[in-house]
């Protein structure tokens, strides 16, 4: 179990690889005016905070982050297939915002990444609003499919020094 977010986020990192598709996973502060390089589709884990939540008994604390995962992808073949494509294997791949949407759900639901996270009855790290957006990268001149899913998973308990 981790408490503190290096070991949580490294986690991140590698459950991502499983989706074949995305070529370009990192760890950063995400600005549309500083995307990172990525050939077809990339996901950004961005650190957004950091909240203690304290425990009635015993002085426990819990520590939940808040994080947002971007996930990137140029648009191929129009609009309607930077919405509802789904060609993981495809050359090069063609995969919509909503099926780069259930992948990232499918791979991070009931996931504690390796035991690095605790799932805490009635506490899902994924129930939030999720974002879909077509933003243009005018320095690329392309435009992108985004899509900005808010994840909250809770480190293990710990007693307060």
């Amino acid at each position: 179990m981790s408490v503190f977010p290096k070991e949580i986020f490294t986690a991140l990192e590698s459950a991502f690889s499983a989706i074949t598709y995305i070529d370009k996973v990192t760890i950063r502060k995400y600005r549309r005016i500083n995307l990172p390089d990525f050939n077809y589709y990339c996901i950004i884990i961005n650190p957004i905070s950091a909240t203690a939540q304290k425990y009635d008994a015993g002085g426990q604390r819990r520590i939940i982050y808040e994080i947002e995962l971007v996930l990137l992808g140029k648009m191929l073949n129009g609009e309607y297939d930077a919405v509802m494509a789904d060609s993981p294997t495809a050359t090069p791949p063609n995969v919509g915002i909503l099926a780069i949407y259930e992948d990232v759900f499918k791979l991070l639901y009931k996931n504690d990444l390796g035991g690095k996270i605790e799932l805490y009855p009635g506490l899902i790290e994924l129930d939030t609003r999720t974002a879909f957006n077509i933003i243009s990268a005018e320095d690329r001149e392309e435009f992108l499919i985004e899509t900005i899913v808010p994840y909250r998973p809770s480190g293990q308990r710990f007693i307060t020094p």
